[in-house]
């Protein structure tokens, strides 16, 4: 493995063995686009620290903010990599349910 790989590998690690990183993402790919106060309400997560997970999972590119709706407000949703996140996150919950 290169050392390219590896640090992306270990980039995938941080992401995605992140308690918060993981429920946000479950919820945007279970339940579709939500706002920040829908995640906030619904995983009752900090503020600011869901405002930190949802800037580096929209730097990262897994969830895109829309504002399209009613310009008012952002839904934030799965962006791409949608159909192997969903992949990864069965797997995750499926696992989790053995244990």
């Amino acid at each position: 493995m290169t050392e390219k790989e590896l640090i992306k590998l270990y980039r995938a690690f941080y992401i995605f063995g992140d308690q918060t990183s993981l429920k946000i993402l479950f919820e945007l790919e279970r339940y579709g686009e939500k706002t920040f106060t829908d995640l906030k309400n619904n995983l009752s997560i900090n503020p600011a620290t869901l405002s930190k997970k949802l800037k580096l999972l929209t730097q990262i590119g897994l969830v895109a903010p829309d504002k399209s709706h009613d310009h008012l407000r952002v839904y934030y949703g799965l962006h791409q990599h949608q159909r192997p996140l969903k992949r990864l996150l069965d797997s995750v919950e499926r696992i989790s349910l053995e244990l």
